[in-house]
């Protein structure tokens, strides 16, 4: 499960130069920006760019926004597909500043929703507070609490000395702290300045 943002892409394009059987490997998105892929904030858009190129363009691909639907209209269509893929393995994540990852937003609506660890679903839809975070794209699409605690393995990047005081210092009640409960000895942190 690939990770949008900022922070993998580098990542990603260094992944896709390992010499893996990438007919073998399905990706899917751990969190989606409502918006089209020709959007410059579309992570599907970002992870095509990095990641499936060259020969890791053999990897079957899944994404995360369904063309000109609500997001929230679009969850039980999206929760089959993905529940279907069993994207379990591996599950790249970063932190936003304020304690985000995924695109659990607290307090936004669909939250409670997303990080409910009864909630049958694979995936949420979340209409974020707008914020310097956000920005104005608050729409999104995202994993739950549930799919996080069934990953084989979660790893989570974290840049920086403000993120990294972020993360450690973040209560049980915050977005990472939820996921790190919910990941518990499945999550790896990796930080980097």
């Amino acid at each position: 499960m690939a990770s949008g943002g900022r922070t993998p892409g580098p990542i990603y394009q260094e992944l896709a130069k390992t010499s893996l059987d990438w007919s073998s490997v399905l990706i899917g998105l751990t969190d989606e920006r409502w918006v089209e892929e020709g959007h410059p904030a579309s992570n599907s858009a970002m992870v095509r760019e990095t990641l499936l190129v060259g020969a890791a363009s053999a990897a079957a691909y899944i994404p995360m926004k369904l063309s000109g639907t609500d997001a929230f209209a679009a969850v039980e269509q999206l929760d089959e597909i993905y529940l279907d893929a069993g994207l379990t393995d591996v599950m790249l994540l970063g932190m936003g500043p304020d304690a985000h990852t995924l695109s659990w937003f607290a307090g936004g609506r669909g939250y409670g929703h997303a990080i409910d660890p009864f909630n049958p679903s694979t995936v949420a839809a979340v209409e974020a507070i707008e914020s310097e975070v956000t920005g104005p794209n608050t729409m999104r699409m995202t994993l739950t609490q549930p799919c996080v605690a069934n990953a084989r393995h979660v790893l989570l990047l974290i840049t920086g000395a403000d993120k990294r005081e972020v993360f450690e210092t973040a209560g049980p009640e915050t977005p990472v702290g939820i996921m790190r409960a919910a990941a518990g000895l499945s999550l790896t942190v990796f930080y980097t300045e």
